[in-house]
């Protein structure tokens, strides 16, 4: 069953995020998302994550649609204006994507080349009026299309420290569902509050609600995180259970297992963020039972 056919039923559904390689070599990417294959619903393929380059998504959906693993190919607003967006757009939908996820995209200051420049010419509104006028079959000029497109759309949305600016994100849910998305991913939290104010604007929006779900790998991890400006903290529970547990690793496993079950019932679905950890994703997989 394919994320579409999943959306808008019951059950909890599971995404991995998996960045594409940085070179021309796919292969260890392939093998990255071969042993989880089977054992996620989709796998996002993300696009210049963390302002990183890296290869662009489409290639490596491709090669995952050959080997029978459902690709959500990432594309962020960052990068691309309204021409280079919607022809990678077309681009996709003839090799066979079906589900994207946009996102504004991080500052390329943060990133490993920070002289590139933003082309600041699309938000998360714009990019849906792209895709849905694609799916409509005309470009966003009005233009009629020699075949139109049928993409199931996700809107990623940052999530803060912040309640009132979240509650204002969420607020602007209604708009992004009138636009097309059929889901919200939230960036990553460790924090319940932050997801119950989405939850109740989500669900009167009729979009499904992901969080993203970020393995935490060390004390250091936890106390960057919760120093980091805008950015939710992690609460104090878990950063005590880190640092009285041993193996460090181990607990940050263990933290996302008992958080991943907190949120069964306010979500419809979590994409995990491995952050360098791909390798122990199907070590995660087996302790939540996938």
């Amino acid at each position: 069953m394919g994320l579409a056919n999943r959306l808008g039923e019951k059950g909890f559904s599971l995404l991995a995020e998996v960045d594409p390689p940085k070179g021309a070599d796919p292969s260890a990417f392939l093998d990255a998302v071969l042993c989880i294959k089977g054992r996620v619903d989709a796998v996002a393929v993300t696009d210049g994550a963390h302002a990183i380059m890296r290869m662009t998504p489409l290639a490596p959906c491709r090669l995952l649609l050959d080997r029978n693993v459902e690709p959500v190919m990432v594309q962020n607003g960052r990068d691309r204006n309204r021409l280079s967006f919607q022809g990678d757009l077309l681009a996709a939908w003839a090799l066979g994507v079906q589900s994207v996820l946009i996102k504004e995209g991080q500052d390329p200051a943060v990133g490993d080349q920070p002289m590139a420049k933003s082309s600041g010419d699309l938000n998360l509104e714009v990019m849906l009026q792209c895709i849905q006028r694609l799916n409509a079959g005309e470009d966003l000029a009005g233009e009629a299309l020699q075949g139109q497109t049928g993409f199931t759309v996700g809107a990623a949305i940052d999530v803060s420290d912040d309640a009132d600016q979240n509650r204002r994100k969420a607020e602007g849910l209604s708009k992004l569902s009138e636009l097309g998305a059929r889901f919200v991913v939230l960036g990553p939290t460790y924090d319940v509050n932050v997801i119950d104010i989405f939850k109740a604007a989500a669900d009167a929006a009729g979009v499904e609600l992901f969080a993203s779900l970020m393995f935490l790998k060390s004390v250091a991890m936890v106390r960057y995180l919760n120093n980091l400006p805008g950015a939710p903290s992690i609460p104090h529970e878990f950063l005590k259970q880190m640092m009285s547990t041993p193996v460090k690793k181990q607990a940050g496993m263990e933290i996302a297992r008992s958080f991943l079950k907190d949120i069964e019932t306010k979500c419809q679905g979590a994409v995990l963020i491995a952050l360098g950890w791909g390798a122990r994703l199907p070590e995660f997989l087996t302790l939540i039972g996938r």
